[in-house]
């Protein structure tokens, strides 16, 4: 019975080919966004999945009261807490720390390109409790001595030219050298923990001493440094172990009004995905990234599969006679919607297996997403991948296929040969027609908020910060002398003035600090900057005066902002006046800078100052002749190369380090719901032409007729649209207003964002009503051509 089901399946498949193009081409598109998704969820659920003990290790996370709400705790802890734990209480059978400093960080942004890796101080339990297996060296040895580091096999292969680089030495930057005393072997599995490399932890106290590395890092007070993981005894639960960490918590911070600290515990197979967490150790998505990515993929084929029910409807006119036979003869409500259900089935999976196809050219785009990248995104393919989206696919056939079968299958035999055209499926302006008015009010709603945050990713490129980023190269120091170069640098006629500082405005880092002023608490943010900084930067002083050679150690200069939330509105007043930074250190302030965006636009102004601190300086700021860009590189390539010959210079213009992070923010979110938007509109085109399709069809003997009584083709075709521009006009009337109040509760979160102007919703509007013109102009225009002889001709 099966096989009869498949053949007459097939055959009917074979013999619409039109329609069932436009079916397995819709919902393979759709298909295509969910494996997408499914393969994602797939990668991220497979995080720490290999580790036989995962379901006993914790990772000591710590929550306060000033943390925004959407984040629930932090990642990190003090460095102690861990070892604290163990020997006061039972219940935890080892832990093991990671402790940041070391290398660069898992973020592929900032990097030093002369340090060889990333990674961590560690603990010589991490091995064994995580389950890192060694190729070469001694896990119980091999981070017991100072200086000395373990390697992934993936770091070693890069950094070496040889099979076995244990005794080998390599060097990180100011850290030191540093011996080679094991290689990884490579893990199957994925670890939400993500590292190049592992130094000693006995490294880290060696470097404290040394003053290399600031000594609070081993203060309770310090939690944003260590990640602390413990892993439970059988009979322990996460309770009793929370329990003590209360009172351990309250004995460390219980005198501390503004440590306000609570510890909790996470399963490490629920970091990724989990909850949203700040300072992870790698990376990751929070679980309402999972909630959002499966609600996406449940609307998307929902309307796809909407799409399928209306086409197919369309078409029960010319299936009308083969139901009635296949009645008469015998057929019972059952056959004919096993019959219609497998038919459904096989062009979901016919649509499935070329979403595969889909998928594969679209994996290379994905992975290339600035996100990706960040995150290590990766689409896990494999057999049982493929399993649960087969399964998915089939499911989607049933569910797009089961009102058309139902419907067929209802439908008495006399009636299906007499005359189907009078039988109702929904209501005059039931479910079809709001589905098309809710698929186009969708759409344009997409195309709208795709032109929005493109202006807005524009925007944020193009405007005028309050410095002047033109023709300023931004060269990392990564260790090396800044006054030598900066001497090197203005030997040069082509380089007009450099300035020293700690990072770059407004790209995306900031540091900030809590202050006093008047024994009252401030937050302020602030930049370590040389004398030279304010006049090369093209800064406004409104009051006061700026660093020189001989002014400048512990003095503050503020801007507008602070000197208001300081008490003083009059930039004059506040000149002179002491500020407290770090409890202990008194800063006078010397000048009033006019305000200027030191963060994105996203954020608004906040008090800012600058300060003279040599040994925070990481990046030089040097201002270039315009008129020969490539002669002037060419003078800081040569200024470096004699200061640092044995060091590679890293170099970008400012212009397009600003410009990086609104593409980090704004691009990649440009580039998917312009996709999605795509996919929306021939989601609803293809759905307004199952519409069309299926009321031309309905009204054919009525169009005929007007036509020999001497109707034109503008007439009919105004008759058979009037109804769907209705629709269309719907859409537009309900989606603009939302559209307009959505959009702008997500940008009232940007200080400095474009307005939603008239402009931008015409152009959203003429996008998608010239779509569905052409949709269904097209239709009508065939129907009122069609010939009235071959339509009456039976009659």
């Amino acid at each position: 019975m099966f096989y009869n089901y498949l053949k007459i399946s097939i055959r009917n498949i074979r013999k619409h080919r039109l329609f069932s193009f436009i079916n397995v081409f819709g919902l393979s598109f759709s298909l295509s966004i969910c494996l997408i998704i499914i393969m994602l969820l797939a990668d991220q659920f497979s995080y720490d999945r290999f580790n036989s003990n995962a379901e006993n290790i914790y990772r000591i996370n710590h929550t306060r009261n000033d943390l925004d709400a959407i984040i629930e705790g932090m990642a990190t802890g003090p460095m102690d807490v861990g070892k604290e734990l163990t020997n006061r209480y039972t219940g935890i059978s080892d832990y093991t720390r990671l402790t940041r400093g070391f290398g660069n960080g898992w973020v592929k942004l900032m990097q030093d390109v002369n340090i060889p890796l990333s990674g961590f101080f560690a603990d010589p339990s991490f091995f064994e409790m995580f389950q890192y297996e060694f190729q070469y060296g001694n896990p119980s040895t091999a981070l017991l001595e100072p200086y000395s580091v373990v390697l992934s096999k993936e770091t070693a292969e890069k950094l070496f030219n040889k099979e076995n680089p244990v005794g080998e030495t390599i060097v990180v930057g100011e850290l030191g050298s540093y011996k080679v005393t094991g290689v990884l072997k490579r893990v199957d599995g994925k670890s939400h923990i993500k590292f190049d490399g592992l130094a000693s932890m006995s490294t880290l106290e060696s470097l404290i001493k040394k003053e290399v590395l600031p000594d609070h890092l081993t203060a309770w007070t310090n939690r944003s440094w260590t990640w602390t993981y413990i892993r439970l005894e059988d009979e322990a639960t996460p309770a009793a172990i929370e329990k003590n960490l209360t009172t351990i918590s309250e004995e460390q911070y219980g005198e501390m009004e503004d440590m306000d600290t609570q510890f909790y515990l996470q399963n490490i197979r629920a970091i990724s995905p989990g909850p949203l967490v700040g300072n992870q150790i790698g990376p990751g998505i929070p679980m309402i990234f999972v909630y959002f990515l499966s609600g996406m993929a449940l609307v998307i084929i929902i309307s796809s599969c909407f799409n399928y029910t209306n086409l197919s409807i369309a078409r029960s006119l010319n299936r009308a006679k083969e139901v009635g036979i296949r009645k008469v003869f015998g057929a019972v409500r059952f056959q004919i919607l096993m019959q219609f259900l497998t038919e459904s089935v096989i062009i979901s999976v016919l649509a499935f297996v070329l979403s595969l196809g889909i998928v594969q050219m679209m994996e290379p785009v994905f992975l290339e997403l600035n996100f990706s990248q960040l995150l290590d995104w990766d689409l896990k393919q494999s057999v049982d991948v493929y399993l649960v989206c087969l399964g998915f696919s089939i499911v989607v056939g049933l569910f797009a296929g089961i009102v058309p079968a139902l419907f067929h299958s209802s439908v008495q035999a006399l009636q299906a040969l007499k005359n189907l055209s009078g039988v109702k499926v929904f209501s005059k302006l039931g479910l079809r027609n709001a589905l098309i008015v809710g698929q186009f009010g969708l759409s344009l709603f997409l195309v709208i908020t795709v032109k929005l945050i493109h202006n807005q990713m524009n925007y944020m490129i193009e405007s005028d910060y309050g410095f002047d980023a033109e023709n300023i190269v931004v060269v990392q120091l990564n260790n090396t002398d800044p006054s030598r170069l900066k001497t090197e640098l203005l030997t040069y006629p082509n380089i007009h003035s450099v300035s020293a500082a700690g990072f770059s405005p407004a790209a995306g880092t900031s540091s900030s600090t809590t202050i006093k002023i008047d024994e009252v608490e401030q937050e302020l943010n602030y930049f370590e900057v040389d004398e030279d900084y304010v006049e090369n930067m093209g800064l406004t002083l409104v009051a006061g005066q700026s660093f020189t050679e001989s002014v400048k150690e512990r003095k503050l200069v503020i801007n507008e902002e602070a000197s208001k939330k300081f008490g003083y509105p009059h930039p004059l007043d506040a000149v002179g006046q002491i500020v407290i930074l770090d409890d202990s250190v008194n800063y006078e302030v010397i000048g009033v800078l006019k305000n200027y965006n030191h963060e994105t636009l996203v954020s608004s102004i906040k008090p800012l100052g600058l300060i003279y601190d040599p040994e925070e300086f990481g990046i030089l700021q040097v201002k270039v002749n315009s008129s020969d860009f490539e002669k002037a590189m060419g003078s800081i390539t040569a200024a470096w190369n004699k200061v640092n010959p044995e060091l590679k210079m890293e170099s970008k213009l400012l212009s397009d380090e600003i410009a990086f992070f609104a593409n980090i923010m704004f691009g990649d979110l440009t580039k998917i719901i312009s996709f999605i938007s795509l996919l929306a509109i021939i989601i609803a085109c293809l759905g307004l032409m199952g519409m069309v399709v299926f009321s031309t069809q309905s009204r054919l003997k009525e169009v005929s007729i007007r036509k020999v009584l001497g109707a034109s083709n503008q007439a009919l075709i105004f008759i058979l649209s009037k109804g769907f521009i209705k629709l269309l006009l719907l859409a537009i009337v309900i989606s603009v207003p939302l559209t307009w109040f959505i959009n702008n509760l997500w940008m009232d979160f940007i200080a400095f964002r474009v307005d939603i102007g008239v402009g931008v919703m015409l152009f959203g509007v003429v996008i998608v009503a010239l779509l569905g013109l052409l949709v269904v102009g097209s239709q009508t225009w065939q129907a009122a051509n069609t010939n009235p002889s071959k339509v009456l001709r039976d009659e």
